[in-house]
């Protein structure tokens, strides 16, 4: 994990570096579904390719009949994003996209029991666990401003689909 996130902020780097002299752009921007939320940073070669890497954080508790489970979990994953450009009278310019890449997820699940549901001494129990996926989507951008677009995507990551919304910042 500490080797994905190194090598991820280290292409970033040379990307920043590359970027201050090319004048291409940077972008970072917000992303959110039904039960994560994230952070992610790009860089933009041309109008049409770009690369993108991404963190998202869950947590989750479900109580039932005495018994809690809190799960965790953390996301972080690297993408490759290809736009197709599209114009429509009277409709403010956007593109539709398609991703593909890599996420490396771990998870953290506790379990408690008290003792009035196992009468006996309360149950505590975690498992940790971490799987690496291919990560695949699609969706659509909305240039909002300048500087800001709007972004509505589908991931599919191994059986898990995830529909989330995101506001990007190019810079």
């Amino acid at each position: 994990m500490k080797r994905i996130l190194a090598s991820i902020l280290l292409c970033l780097l040379i990307l920043l570096i590359y970027t201050r002299a090319s004048a291409e752009p940077l972008y970072a921007g917000v992303q959110i579904d039904d039960d994560s939320a994230g952070v992610l940073f790009g860089y933009t070669m041309d109008k049409r390719y770009s690369i993108e890497a991404h963190y998202t954080k869950s947590n989750s508790s479900i109580s039932h009949a005495g018994v809690t489970v809190d799960t965790s979990s953390t996301g972080v994953g690297i993408v490759g994003i290809a736009r197709f450009p599209m114009k429509l009278s009277n409709v403010l310019p956007y593109s539709l996209f398609l991703k593909g890449g890599y996420q490396h997820t771990s998870s953290s699940e506790t379990c408690s029991i008290p003792s009035t549901a196992t009468l006996t001494l309360p149950y505590n129990n975690t498992i940790d666990s971490s799987k690496n996926q291919a990560l695949f989507g699609g969706g659509a951008e909305l240039d909002l401003a300048k500087n800001l677009t709007g972004r509505l995507g589908l991931d599919f990551l191994g059986e898990q689909r995830s529909l989330y919304l995101a506001a990007i910042y190019s810079f």
